[in-house]
């Protein structure tokens, strides 16, 4: 993603607020970049020290799957906030999600994702807290580039968005990255996710790059065509497993052993690391 300042400050976001009323969470603001920032956030019910999440929203926007991805952080355990990169708005269909994600400067992303760390750190986010960056698509890139940016945390997913795919560009991470890709992803090719993973083992960075087959992009997304439920679930199982040992369990384990898997099922399908 190479995009650029939007020429206005506009903050529509009374709409958004309105059409997306959670029972889980609640809307903030914060000041990030010399502007005031909307976002959502989830608590878990549980009180005491938590994680926190930041999530990076698609090239869609702040949407009703960004919330729900917030809501199931916070069943977990988690303080999950998701701030809008948009300024309230939304991209009804493609040709206007990828107007607004062309016109989205970089720059001012990771500073607003920068932003949410420090609420999360902050007053309003009960205090410190080690802190993960998990963006989409979009999201996805600029999740990276505010880790690339030393920023302040402990954990870095990436589902299916641009990266990086030489050591040197990859240098500045300094936390362990977990990367969701699709074979059948036109937007953001296997090969890349390929590279960016040699790319990390090159810079000798601690990593798991999962290449899932015949997904296509945003197959975690169950609101869109390509979503990939079985694919999705798994998914969603590494992301939690990788949280859990970045950060440690948030509950004590239960005592006696795992039961087994139930017969028959197995794991889906995904790209051997490194092929």
């Amino acid at each position: 993603m190479r995009v650029r300042l939007a020429a206005a400050l506009v903050l529509v976001f009374a709409p958004w607020c309105a059409a997306h009323v959670r029972a889980a969470g609640e809307t903030v603001s914060f000041e990030a970049g010399g502007e005031t920032v909307r976002a959502y956030v989830a608590q878990p019910a549980e009180p005491g020290a938590r994680p926190g999440i930041v999530i990076v929203h698609h090239f869609w926007g702040l949407d009703t799957h960004t919330l729900d991805v917030a809501d199931r952080f916070a069943r977990l355990g988690y303080v999950a906030v998701a701030p809008d990169l948009y300024r309230g708005r939304q991209g009804d269909d493609f040709g206007l999600a990828q107007e607004m994600m062309l016109k989205l400067d970089e720059g001012r992303a990771v500073a607003i994702v920068k932003g949410a760390i420090a609420y999360l750190r902050g007053p309003g986010g009960a205090g410190p807290r080690p802190v993960a960056l998990v963006g989409f698509g979009m999201g996805g890139r600029v999740a990276l580039a505010t880790a690339l940016q030393a920023a302040d945390v402990q954990a870095l997913v990436i589902f299916y968005g641009h990266v990086e795919t030489t050591p040197e560009a990859v240098v500045p991470i300094k936390v362990p990255v977990l990367g969701v890709f699709g074979t059948d992803d036109r937007a953001v090719p296997a090969a890349e996710a390929k590279q960016f993973e040699a790319a990390l083992k090159a810079a000798g960075k601690e990593a798991t790059i999962i290449i899932y087959r015949g997904v296509a992009h945003a197959f975690f997304d169950d609101t869109r065509p390509d979503h990939d439920p079985e694919m999705s679930t798994d998914a969603w199982a590494r992301t939690k497993d990788y949280l859990a040992t970045t950060f440690g369990p948030l509950q004590p384990p239960q005592p006696g052993p795992a039961p087994p898997p139930p017969a028959g099922v197995s794991s889906p399908p995904v790209e051997p690391p490194g092929s």
